[in-house]
């Protein structure tokens, strides 16, 4: 039986670039996969895959991702510094993503018609020391098959 060669759509060329993304602006925040940890992080879950249509030898396919963004004050919640900090990465990594809404590297396209979709923010109800928001990331990408 011969080898199936596959491209791991989803995680090279949008997982690895919303990482790659987030951490060439704002390199001094750890990027996770599992759990938040630290006094601040971001946490990127893959949500879905879904298929839009087909194209002359590709699937065209549309991508959703959370970024979610943690912080631990160690205080009471502050409007001029802690909700303004939420607000300040949130506004970031929002334009961040718009800026890149379709990415190309090295002439080939990674994403299209990227948007950020919403931005929910809160506090934990067990910690009121962490707050965060979580982001929804949506992108399409067309998925050569040869």
């Amino acid at each position: 039986m011969a080898r199936l060669e596959f491209e791991n759509v989803y995680k090279e060329r949008v997982l690895d670039n919303i990482q790659k993304l987030i951490k060439q602006s704002i390199p001094g925040i750890p990027i996770l996969y599992d759990e938040h940890r630290g006094q601040e992080s971001f946490l990127i879950t893959p949500i879905s895959d879904t298929f839009v249509d087909f194209a002359s030898n590709s699937h065209i396919r549309t991508y959703e991702t959370t970024i979610s963004f943690e912080m631990r004050t160690g205080s009471e919640f502050n409007l001029n510094r802690d909700i303004k900090r939420l607000t300040d990465v949130s506004e970031l990594v929002k334009r961040i993503l718009f800026d890149n809404r379709d990415l190309e590297l090295l002439e080939v396209t990674q994403w299209y018609n990227g948007q950020v979709l919403e931005i929910l923010y809160e506090r934990d109800e067990e910690n009121e020391e962490v707050k965060r928001f979580t982001m929804t990331f949506q992108c399409n990408v067309n998925e050569v098959i040869a």
